[in-house]
């Protein structure tokens, strides 16, 4: 059964209490998916929010030559599709499951009623709503100001996960391929291939199993 402890981990929430949290329990329907299947299509109308409990869920565009741009890849304490938290429309991209996943599903007819019995979870949804267009809008800026080198350690900043434990580094899931990277920023493997194989014999990355930590996030958030 979920708890709403577990709620406060996904970012969506965080600042809040487990009070605040506990109405939204009743509405959140746990499904788990197969590799291979998708979600939603881009444009199709939908009316619910996911939350990335287990697996990954990669979320990309069609660019008008039918080239795959990957958006995102969501993991565990992930959210995705909040745009439509509110109110039924089209889902700005296709979510495809990458691995066997399980999945909270919120359906956004309830949220008027929670919202309005709730002050402090409206609040809390319209900052962090505001503080996710304000780094979409940096990274925007980043695009068109940084070289490639400097656009791809950007998105690793904005793809790493917090540290395990206190003292350790923050990560990139390995699983990431290269391509996938490239896929992201409109650049070649071989460039993706070349910086990170810099940034790991500078000491700015290193592999670790299943991912990659990110040693010195100081030198890549200055990356020019």
């Amino acid at each position: 059964m979920l708890k709403p402890e577990e709620l406060l981990r996904f970012a969506l929430f965080s600042s809040l209490t487990t009070d605040d949290v506990t109405p939204l329990l009743p509405h959140l329907n746990e499904r788990h998916y197969r590799r291979g299947q998708l979600l939603f299509v881009e444009g199709e109308i939908g009316s619910s929010v996911y939350f990335v409990l287990s697996g990954q869920v990669k979320l990309s565009k069609s660019t008008p030559e039918g080239v795959e741009q990957i958006l995102d890849w969501c993991g565990p304490y992930d959210c995705f599709a909040e745009l439509l938290l509110l109110e039924a429309g089209s889902y700005p991209a296709t979510a495809e499951v990458l691995q066997d996943s399980t999945l909270l599903v919120l359906h956004n007819e309830v949220m008027p009623r929670l919202l309005e019995a709730n002050p402090a979870l409206s609040m809390a949804l319209i900052r962090t709503l505001s503080r996710r267009l304000r780094l979409a809008q940096e990274f925007i800026r980043i695009l068109t100001n940084r070289s490639t080198a400097g656009v791809l350690a950007a998105l690793f900043l904005r793809l790493a996960k917090p540290a395990s434990n206190p003292g350790q580094p923050i990560f990139i899931d390995a699983s990431l391929t290269h391509r996938d990277l490239a896929s992201m920023i409109g650049t070649s493997r071989e460039c993706v291939n070349r910086a990170i194989n810099g940034w790991k014999k500078s000491g700015v990355l290193k592999l670790v199993d299943d991912r990659l930590e990110i040693i010195k996030p100081y030198e890549l958030a200055e990356w020019p």
